[in-house]
């Protein structure tokens, strides 16, 4: 009688260790992995995002690597003699944009380009070079935008980027996409602005309402960061779930087999 009742306590307690380690191992919902999913009833491909337009104007603290050439070659390069050497990186000869708009470029001093486009600039410094050089030609593009993510990505750090826009999107796919314990719904963004004040915002990145927020596109030095699920804050991630499995399925069916 003994016996018997011990049985089945032992196996009630088994079948429930069973569905727990199930329910534990489960697989974590598609609505949690998928981006941008679309509201229930509706056809995503019907839905348009027409968004702010991308921010290519020329700011403060940008910075802004120029190359210049012209039809008299040798005055060029006594000018701008460190852009005939071999290879050139961008990222070395970058110009920053001062906190008054302006810039400094050999024989015409100080330019103001702040508030212009890259197309703007380049036609303005072309203008101002004309008195030095014969057909100057100005080649602008942005370098060293940077964003940070950490958190639960594959692959956290800094991103370098060679052009100014970049949204959210693309930077968790330079982090080698967010892990299965990421929390896609609640991703922090923390911003500086004007060099002081910092703000944050939560956003939800399996919802398409993040296309046409203001924080979908990045602005440099951005940092952002996935938090872990419920999951992977408890430690469940490391747990051996099917070793556990395998040895109270065994034990179910060596107790069932003994009992018969």
């Amino acid at each position: 009688m003994i016996y018997q009742l011990f049985k089945k306590i032992t196996l009630r307690v088994l079948y429930i260790l069973v569905f727990a380690v199930m329910l534990f191992t489960s697989c974590v919902p598609r609505s949690r992995l998928s981006y941008v999913q679309s509201e229930p009833g509706t056809r995503p491909y019907d839905m348009q995002y027409i968004g702010k337009p991308a921010d290519n104007v020329i700011r403060p603290g940008d910075e802004i690597f120029i190359r210049i050439t012209s039809a008299d070659e040798e005055r060029t390069a006594i000018m701008f003699q460190d852009q005939t050497r071999g290879n050139i990186d961008p990222t070395l000869l970058s110009h920053t944009v001062s906190e008054d708009g302006t810039i400094k470029l050999p024989y015409i001093g100080r330019i103001k380009l702040a508030e212009l486009t890259l197309e703007e600039a380049s036609d303005k410094i072309e203008a101002d070079l004309s008195d030095f050089l014969f057909i100057p030609s100005a080649y602008l593009r942005f370098v060293n935008t940077k964003v940070s993510v950490l958190g639960e990505v594959r692959n956290p750090g800094v991103f370098v980027f060679n052009y100014k826009n970049i949204n959210i999107l693309q930077a968790v796919a330079y982090a080698n996409d967010i892990t299965e314990f990421g929390n896609r719904r609640n991703v922090l963004i923390i911003r500086e602005e004007d060099g002081m004040r910092r703000t944050k915002q939560f956003v939800d990145l399996t919802s398409d309402d993040i296309l046409e927020s203001e924080w979908y596109t990045l602005k440099s030095d951005d940092i952002i960061y996935v938090e872990p699920l419920g999951r992977k804050k408890w430690g469940m991630a490391a747990v051996p779930y099917n070793l556990i499995l395998s040895v109270i399925t065994t034990t179910l069916v060596v107790i069932t087999y003994v009992s018969n």
